[in-house]
């Protein structure tokens, strides 16, 4: 059975306690599916093909160096 949240509250009484509570009952899973829906979405909305290309996780490498120790 789907668990439906729902909140109505008049504007002046909004605060971001019921959102964070709703995403923290949600698995990992269904969070990561989620945002990747709404990237889809996005990029439907700007008029662009959602592809492997542009959906992709950004990765970025930095150089590590490591400190020897007695210096």
């Amino acid at each position: 059975m789907k668990k439906v949240w729902e909140r109505m509250v008049p504007i002046s009484k909004i605060d971001r306690r019921w959102d964070i509570d709703f995403w923290q009952s949600q698995s990992s899973n269904a969070r990561f599916n989620t945002t990747w829906r709404m990237l889809e979405d996005f990029y439907r909305i700007k008029g662009k093909k959602p592809n492997a290309a542009t959906l992709r996780l950004q990765r970025n490498i930095e150089h590590i160096k490591q400190a020897h120790k007695g210096r």
